[in-house]
C-alpha cells in the first residue's frame, strides 16, 4: 500500500484513539478525561489524577484509599536495584540512571496483571530518582513514608525531610499539571511499544529514553540555564536580546502543538505565586522579567510563537521548590509515567501493530560487484577521510569541554578528580562527569596521580591558545 500523505513528523497523522487527553492548539486548551486541566491542577492529588487516567472517572474515597495504598506497597524498590543505582551514581545521567532502574524493577516480582505492572511503574518511578539522587550525593536512601502521599513521598526521599504544605502543594500541581498531553512523542513510544505486545515495563523505558532527548523533556535544562544566566545578570533583556539575536529562539518560548499560550503554563504560573521566601520572591521577580522581554523580543522579529511554555514555569517551580536542576527531567518523567501506563493499557485494549511505512529515497538498478572489482570515488574517499574529523570536532563543540581541557593546560602535572572539578564552572557533578567521560581516551588520559591532557587534547589546546582564539583577560 503506498501511503497517501508524506508527514516525517506524523503531525497530520492521526494513529490512535483516545480517551485520555484531548490538546487543542488553536485554542489553547488542554482535557484530561473531559477536565481542564486547570480545574484538575488546582484540585486533584497526583494519585488522583494519575487514578483518573488509569480506571476513566474520579476515584470515590473507599477506592481512592485503596489505590493509594496500592501505591504505597509497591514503592519500595528491591535490594538489587538499589545496588545498581548506587553503582551508577558517580558517572550515571539522571535519565540514564532512571531507565535502569526502571529497566530492572521487575526483578524478584511474582507475574503480575497489566493494571498491576501500571501501579508499579507509577510508585517506583520517583524512588528510582530519589535513590539514585541520594546515592549520587554520598547519602543512604530515604525509606518511602506509607503515610505521605506521591508528591509529598518524592520530596521526602530526596532530601530526607517531609516537604511544607506549600512545597507539597507546589510539586503536587507541577505532577498533575504534566500527567498527560496528548500523543507526545514519549507517549507514542510507550505506545508503539505496547503495539508489538510487549511488555509495559519496557514500554516506560522506552518513553524516558525519547523525553530524555533536547527537544523533548530534556529542554528543561537549556530553560534553566536561561533562567540562571538572566537571573545572575544585570539586565534581563540584554540576555534575551543576545541570545535571540544569536540562535533565532529562546527555550521555554513557543510550543509546537500551540499556536496561543500554554494552558499548563498559567497553571504553574500560578503555582509559583504561593511559595514563600526572600530566595523565592527574587527568582520569581526574575522569571516575570524574562517572560516580558522574551514575549517582547520574538514579538518584534515577527516570531510566530512568543508565549512561555510549560516547561518555563516547570523549571521555575521546580527550582523554587528545591528540586536539583539536574533532576528536572528526571522529574518530569515521575509526572508523565502516569499518563503513559495509562495510555500503554488503552493501546492493549484495542490493539494495531503500530508499523508505518517509509519512502525510499536510495539508489536503483545496482548490480553486484566481485570485492576485486570494487572501487571508491574519490568525493567518497573524501568523505569517509572527513568523518572522524567531524566527530572529533562535535565532540569539542561544548564549552564545558573546552573549559575542562583548558584547566588541564594550566595544570603541570596530572590532577585529581576533585581540583579537576573545582577548577571548573560546572557546578553538576553529573554533567562534569558526562563531559569529563566524552573526553577520556581520545583528548584526556587517566594517568597515575590523576587527570592530564592527551596527545590530541594537547595539540587542540595548542591550536586554540596559538590561534588567539580566546579573549583577553
Amino acid at each position: 500500500m503506498t501511503p497517501s500523505v508524506f508527514d516525517p513528523g506524523l503531525e497530520s497523522i492521526t494513529v490512535a484513539e483516545t480517551e485520555l487527553s484531548d490538546v487543542d492548539g488553536e485554542a489553547g486548551e488542554l482535557v484530561v478525561r473531559g477536565y481542564p486541566i486547570a480545574e484538575l491542577a488546582a484540585n486533584a492529588t497526583y494519585e488522583e489524577a494519575a487514578s483518573l487516567l488509569l480506571s476513566g472517572r474520579l476515584p470515590p474515597a473507599d477506592e481512592l484509599r485503596a489505590f493509594r495504598s496500592s501505591l504505597a506497597d509497591a514503592r519500595r524498590l528491591p535490594d538489587p536495584v538499589t545496588a545498581l543505582l548506587r553503582a551508577a551514581a558517580d558517572d550515571a545521567d539522571p535519565m540514564d540512571a532512571l531507565r535502569m532502574g526502571l529497566g530492572a524493577t521487575s526483578l524478584g516480582v511474582d507475574e503480575e496483571t497489566p493494571s498491576a505492572v501500571a501501579r508499579r511503574v507509577v510508585a517506583v518511578t520517583p524512588t528510582v530518582v530519589a535513590t539514585y539522587w541520594r546515592a549520587r550525593e554520598g547519602l543512604d536512601p530515604v525509606t518511602p513514608d506509607p503515610d505521605l502521599g506521591h508528591a509529598a513521598n518524592y520530596r521526602y526521599m530526596l532530601t530526607g525531610d517531609e516537604p511544607t504544605t506549600a512545597e507539597r502543594r507546589a510539586l503536587e500541581t507541577l505532577l498533575t499539571t504534566m500527567v498527560d498531553h496528548g500523543l507526545n512523542p514519549s507517549t507514542f513510544t510507550a505506545r508503539t511499544v505496547v503495539s508489538t505486545e510487549s511488555d509495559l515495563v519496557s514500554a516506560a523505558t522506552a518513553a524516558v529514553g525519547t523525553l530524555k532527548g533536547p527537544r523533548h523533556g530534556g529542554n528543561l535544562r537549556r530553560v534553566f540555564d536561561l533562567l540562571r544566566t538572566a537571573h545572575e545578570a544585570d539586565d534581563v533583556a540584554t540576555v534575551v536580546e543576545e541570545h535571540v539575536d544569536r540562535s533565532g529562539w529562546l527555550p521555554g518560548f513557543g510550543h509546537r502543538v500551540y499556536d496561543v499560550r500554554d494552558p499548563r503554563a498559567a497553571v504553574l504560573s500560578a503555582a509559583l505565586e504561593t511559595l514563600p521566601g526572600s530566595t523565592s520572591d527574587a527568582f520569581r521577580a526574575t522569571v516575570r522579567e524574562l517572560e516580558a522581554a522574551g514575549t517582547a523580543a520574538l514579538s518584534d522579529r515577527q516570531s510566530r510563537h512568543t508565549a512561555p511554555t510549560v516547561e518555563f514555569y516547570a523549571v521555575a517551580l521546580l527550582y523554587s521548590a528545591g528540586v536539583p536542576p539536574a533532576l528536572f527531567t528526571p522529574t518530569f518523567a515521575v509526572a508523565r509515567v502516569g499518563g503513559w501506563m495509562a495510555h500503554c493499557l488503552e493501546q492493549r485494549s484495542d490493539n494495531e501493530l503500530v508499523r508505518p511505512v517509509s519512502r525510499y529515497v536510495g539508489a536503483t538498478g545496482r548490480s553486484w560487484t566481485p570485492v576485486e572489482e570494487r572501487s571508491v570515488d574519490s568525493a567518497q574517499s573524501r568523505r569517509d577521510a572527513v568523518d572522524p574529523i567531524a566527530d572529533r570536532l562535535s565532540t569539542l563543540a561544548e564549552p564545558a569541554r573546552l573549559e575542562i581541557l583548558l584547566a588541564l593546560d594550566e595544570a603541570e602535572t596530572p590532577v585529581e578528580y576533585s581540583t579537576l572539578r573545582a577548577a571548573t564552572s560546572i557546578d553538576d557533578k553529573g554533567r562534569f562527569n558526562y563531559h569529563l567521560r566524552q573526553l577520556r581516551g581520545t583528548f584526556v588520559a587517566n594517568r597515575d596521580g590523576g587527570y592530564a591532557l592527551g596527545q590530541s587534547g594537547r595539540r587542540f589546546v595548542d591550536a586554540v591558545v596559538d590561534g588567539d582564539f580566546l579573549p583577553d583577560d
